[in-house]
């Protein structure tokens, strides 16, 4: 399912491209506002000049996959969609938020977290209904998050996102000097959940299409994030040195990471019946494979195999953690694996392996 379709439209002699919302999008005016010259109107709807920055642009909010491409206009009634918001933001707000979004751009970060900043401050932002952002303290802010806390039930990452989101508008946009620190969350020191090994074998006999087992044990035999396997290239499968490169993980950083010896043979079967084109794994139409569909390949998987039905595709990076320490691997060689900069993240494995408990007796045996 896409989220838009573009059609060619031509305004006052202008060559344009018309924006049709194929379902909800909470937000939808604030997103559109990078775009240049984006407009809305009774009868076309949303349309903007047809150049590559635009293009660009909508490819970066919405994803290329999740974009509908037309080359005829298709008749049918284009309806306004009203943004999800408590009220619409004002004028003076759409500004502060196109400059936050500015800011993101030059300054590199990923679309997900610049989406995720965008979010929370279009909910500061409502929440402060017509007030100018700027003149708005800490306070307010301090005011806000409790709002969220006592009437909302933020967990404490909803509430550190907002801290950041609000962080990078009055640093980073305006400039002021450091304002919020005493008021990010503490987080709880909680375990994540890891399949055992047998759980894992159950997880890819229930998986029969080739594509989704390859993808599948490809996250699990290289420790990868989804936003990683997705963004694997035919040229990152080094099959001679055993080696999968991974260009810009999270953090911008690249790595090299195993390749099993047993997904060697699958991969080349893959190869040759899919003959991906660019990206090791594509969607029907060549494109990149999305986050989303590996996501889906995973919840199919757990329900016909009966594993903990709370597992996610990142479960499958924490067990290949577990699993390599539990089988003696140096925990200084799994930090690299995983591309972790701070030794005391890959730590949190060690509270989860089984390696050196079952040797040890409970009191209770004792008496």
């Amino acid at each position: 399912m896409k989220w838009i379709a573009l059609e060619p439209i031509e305004k006052d002699g202008q060559a344009c491209m018309r924006l049709i919302p194929l379902r909800f999008i909470a937000g939808l005016r604030n997103r559109l506002t990078p775009l240049h010259g984006v407009e809305w109107n009774r009868q076309d709807g949303w349309f903007m000049p047809k150049d590559a920055g635009n293009w660009k642009l909508l490819q970066e909010i919405f994803g290329r996959d999740w974009i509908e491409i037309r080359t005829t206009t298709k008749p049918g009634i284009i309806r306004e969609q009203r943004s999800a918001l408590p009220v619409q933001q004002t004028p003076v707000q759409i500004l502060a938020l196109s400059k936050t979004w500015e800011k993101l751009v030059i300054k590199r970060y990923s679309m997900s977290t610049m989406r995720a900043y965008r979010s929370c401050l279009e909910l500061f932002f409502a929440h402060y209904h017509e007030r100018d952002p700027d003149s708005l303290g800490e306070e307010e802010v301090k005011a806000y998050l409790m709002d969220g806390i006592k009437r909302k039930g933020w967990r404490e990452s909803t509430q550190n996102s907002h801290v950041n989101a609000i962080k990078f508008y009055y640093e980073k946009v305006l400039g002021r000097s450091r304002m919020v620190y005493d008021i990010r969350a503490r987080k709880a020191e909680s375990l994540p959940g890891v399949f055992s090994q047998e759980e894992v074998g159950r997880l890819f006999k229930a998986v029969t299409n080739l594509k989704h087992r390859s993808i599948l044990m490809t996250i699990y035999s290289a420790g990868l994030r989804v936003s990683e396997v997705v963004n694997l290239r035919k040229a990152d499968m080094l099959t001679d040195r055993g080696q999968l490169f991974i260009r810009s993980g999270k953090g911008k950083k690249d790595r090299y990471t195993l390749l099993s010896e047993k997904l060697k043979p699958l991969l080349e079967e893959y190869l040759k019946e899919y003959k991906p084109s660019y990206w090791l794994f594509e969607g029907q139409d060549h494109g990149q494979y999305s986050v989303r569909s590996v996501q889906q390949i995973l919840r199919d998987a757990v329900q016909v195999s009966g594993v903990n039905p709370y597992a996610t595709a990142h479960t499958f990076r924490h067990s290949f953690a577990t699993h390599l320490l539990e089988n003696g691997t140096d925990l200084r060689y799994i930090q690299e694996l995983l591309g972790h900069n701070n030794p005391k993240t890959t730590q949190i494995y060690t509270h989860i392996t089984k390696r050196g408990l079952d040797k040890i007796r409970s009191p209770l045996d004792f008496l």
